[in-house]
């Protein structure tokens, strides 16, 4: 049993030196100021700063509640809000030069209506990537939620932005947004230690197995 609880103490430890703090701000938008008129959902119009740590740059947003299930928390976005086309919310991240880094969100879809594959552009320091949803067999309580990832290289601060393109009201929907460092594996000094300190437990507690 002791040797079961001691690996599994060095293996915790070797998975804590490559994990680096998300760069996202309230990335499943469960902070801010929300008013819900009854809908389930807040519309937020451009240059809405409600949702902390972002800021709606074009059109209008939906910040859903209770209108349909989330896939963090309680709460999520629906990228088109009253405003058809060209809606957008975006943050800053503190990223570093050269560094490599991975975006992962959840996507979804509004199964209110068209169009049936959602269309969504995300933009990180000014290079677009679009991405799609097929909202069909889904509803509010089952929204059918799915990870997509983008790994990308910092030139310095960057820029992040979603915006919708499909046309009409029901966008794509967004929750659970994080962006973390892409790191080569190789434990820090400090973790090193206490892995090393691990190992040589591990080391004598066999050698009194075998005695």
């Amino acid at each position: 049993m002791r040797k079961n609880l001691l690996l599994t103490a060095i293996f915790a430890v070797a998975l804590a030196c490559s994990a680096r703090a998300d760069l996202v701000t309230n990335g499943s938008f469960e902070n801010g100021t929300f008013v819900d008129n009854g809908s389930g959902f807040d519309t937020l119009l451009s240059g809405s700063t409600a949702i902390t740590g972002w800021t709606v740059t074009s059109g209008s947003i939906d910040w859903i509640h209770t209108y349909w299930q989330p896939e963090d928390g309680e709460y999520s976005i629906d990228l088109s809000g009253n405003e058809p086309g060209g809606l957008a919310i975006s943050t800053n991240l503190a990223t570093v030069a050269g560094q490599s880094y991975q975006l992962s969100f959840w996507l979804a879809g509004n199964p209110d209506g068209p169009p049936t594959i959602k269309p969504l552009t995300v933009t990180i320091g000014g290079v677009p990537y679009t991405f799609t949803f097929d909202e069909t067999g889904h509803s509010r309580p089952a929204m059918g939620w799915i990870n997509e990832t983008v790994t990308f290289t910092a030139t310095g601060t960057t820029s992040l932005s979603f915006a919708s393109t499909s046309g009409t009201p029901y966008g794509p929907a967004l929750d659970n947004v994080s962006v973390n460092e892409v790191t080569s594996q190789v434990p820090e000094p400090g973790s090193l230690m206490l892995l090393g300190s691990g190992l040589a437990g591990l080391a004598g507690f066999v050698r009194r197995k075998l005695q």
